[in-house]
């Protein structure tokens, strides 16, 4: 017999057991299933983007630099939620591809980012694969209607059940597919 258990009885919360709390939080948590949601529509994405050779965060960046004109590299991070590192190294590597100059910026210090040429093409050939993704991912009744409903995002009531939940397993089957 266990003592400290027996002299120590487990704290109770107003909010249900260790294991209730911590399966409402898989469950329910929103940063969570924000997370996973990101992931997933970041992958539909990047396959799709995949055969003309960039990702998501480039074709962002990419998309950013056109609309914006030359921008600092630090303001093109602020506008669109990217550390540094990231940038930089997304920025380098789309520069070595040709699809971005790095010119001088308005002191000696700083840089501004223009898109190339061929980086303008890029976002030309992009165009239509973007336009599809974007009504693809938003149309409950396509391929992906899964992926909405899996987040109660277009699911009718009548579907819902309530056995779907984070230990199904469905939800890490189709993130590592």
């Amino acid at each position: 017999m266990n003592l400290a258990f027996t002299l120590n009885p487990p704290v109770m919360s107003p909010y249900g057991t260790p294991k209730e709390i911590a399966r409402q939080m898989t469950n329910d948590c929103i940063a969570r299933r924000l997370r996973q949601i990101n992931r997933m529509v970041t992958r539909l994405y990047d396959d799709a983007l995949r055969p003309l050779g960039f990702t998501t965060n480039q074709l962002n960046i990419l998309a950013t630099v056109v609309s914006r004109g030359p921008i600092p590299p630090g303001q093109l991070g602020q506008m669109l939620g990217m550390e540094k590192s990231t940038v930089s190294r997304t920025i380098d590597r789309m520069y070595n591809h040709g699809w971005i100059d790095i010119g001088p910026g308005k002191d000696k210090r700083s840089q501004s980012l223009k898109a190339t040429p061929q980086g303008r093409q890029l976002l030309l050939t992009a165009a239509p694969v973007w336009h599809e993704l974007q009504t693809k991912v938003l149309d409950a009744t396509a391929d992906n209607a899964g992926l909405l409903a899996a987040f109660g995002i277009g699911a009718h009531e009548d579907e819902a059940t309530t056995d779907d939940d984070f230990y199904s397993g469905e939800f890490a089957t189709d993130f590592y597919t």
